[in-house]
């Protein structure tokens, strides 16, 4: 079976150019399954609100807050 997809509208490639354009300057982070670690999804860093995935491996679903998964890295961070 053979999938046909419209041409893309002009007003809508122009929008997927700047989205990818803004993307580059972003970093892109691996959200994680909370009970088997599998990766579920790849987010950009600006990237707030709740999702709601199913994990691939071990099929459950989850409701993330994307906040409470954000790794913080310090930088000459010390100890006083």
């Amino acid at each position: 079976m053979r999938v046909s997809t419209a041409p893309v509208r002009p007003e809508v490639q122009e929008r997927l150019r700047l989205s990818r354009l803004e993307a580059e300057t972003l970093q892109e982070r691996d959200i994680r399954c909370p009970t088997c670690g599998f990766r579920i999804q790849r987010v950009y860093s600006d990237a707030t609100g709740h999702l709601s995935v199913k994990c691939q491996k071990c099929k459950n679903v989850h409701i993330l807050n994307l906040a409470y998964f954000r790794r913080i890295r310090r930088s000459g961070w010390d100890k006083r």
